[in-house]
């Protein structure tokens, strides 16, 4: 197996048709062609692994300012997070997770925050995030906004900087709203 990285300033179309081939195996589009990275301005890098040439792990890496309660945040998240069926339960997830995990660090966030199922918290648990409660991300737009209550997702966080740790408790059973693009988010 073979890890790469995938940038969007080399971008690479076979390896593009790759990421989404796999991201259909968790999340089937309607048939329509979906365009990779989704909302290329968040958009930061992507880690695949590769078994014999094939995309069988994904983990892509946002980011983006915030304006929550008074203070201004650089935010780095996760998306599009999926282990193709036939490898899941290896540890390969988990291993991707660390990667992800080090290079959002090595970029000195204040925040990494995104939305995940509430089956996978455990899992986000265990890679250094946790779950915030009572926050809701909400990305979309201002017109548009895409709330991850609705969906019934739980928004997970990992407190970076000093600033961050300090205000803690301002990202509890609050709105965290990201304008990230029509039906975005993390």
């Amino acid at each position: 197996m073979v890890l790469m990285q995938y940038s969007r300033e080399h971008p690479d179309a076979q390896m593009a048709a790759q990421i989404l081939a796999l991201e259909e195996t968790a999340w089937p589009s309607d048939g329509e062609n979906a365009p990779f990275p989704s909302a290329p301005e968040t958009y930061v890098t992507s880690f695949v692994l590769l078994d014999e040439g094939r995309a069988i792990c994904h983990v892509g890496i946002r980011n983006s300012s915030l304006s929550h309660k008074g203070q201004t945040y650089l935010a780095y998240g996760l998306s599009e997070v999926v282990t193709h069926p036939q490898y899941q339960n290896q540890g390969l997830g988990s291993k991707m997770l660390k990667v992800a995990r080090q290079f959002i660090l090595d970029h000195r966030p204040d925040i990494s925050v995104f939305t995940c199922a509430p089956e996978r918290v455990s899992f986000y648990t265990r890679g250094g995030w946790q779950a915030v409660p009572g926050a809701c991300f909400v990305g979309g737009t201002a017109k548009k906004p895409f709330r991850s209550d609705t969906l019934g997702l739980i928004t997970m966080m990992m407190f970076c900087s000093a600033k961050a740790k300090q205000h803690k408790s301002a990202f509890e059973n609050t709105d965290i709203v990201f304008s990230l693009g029509e039906n975005q988010l993390w």
